[in-house]
């Protein structure tokens, strides 16, 4: 178990600041309930930190070994189509998986074949802060 490095409600103040930000209406809120759960998981085990731009940094729990070392994640706090469009050129419509990752590598300026050797534990948090921006 992960010692709780930031109390439950900063947390949730901070993921609530960052919604604001993004101007993420009630709704979308009530059907992210499991996603934003995760983001104030994060934040409480000190994996995830909100920055005063409302930038999100990602702390990865397992650094990635392949490659370039990764051992954090910045992301953008907007996002603009013809950043997306660029990393979904050659994504189906129906791959839901792969317009993650691009959407992943659109806010992240990380390439796809990094972000695909995440652990699964990492890769819960990044796809959490993704369905924000679809």
């Amino acid at each position: 178990i992960v010692e709780q490095v930031v109390s439950k409600e900063v947390a949730q103040a901070e993921i609530t600041k960052w919604l604001d930000s993004k101007k993420i209406g009630s709704l979308k809120r009530e059907s992210q309930e499991n996603q934003i759960n995760v983001l104030v998981e994060a934040i409480c085990d000190g994996f995830l930190k909100v920055e005063s731009d409302c930038t999100l940094v990602q702390t990865l729990k397992f650094e990635t070994t392949e490659g370039k070392p990764i051992k954090e994640l910045r992301y953008k706090s907007r996002l603009t189509l013809k950043e997306v469009n660029q990393h979904l050129q050659s994504v189906k419509a129906t791959d839901v998986d792969g317009r993650i990752l691009a959407y992943a590598a659109a806010l992240t300026g990380e390439a796809k074949g990094i972000l695909v050797r995440f652990d699964t534990e990492d890769s819960s948090v990044m796809q959490a802060i993704v369905l924000f921006f679809i």
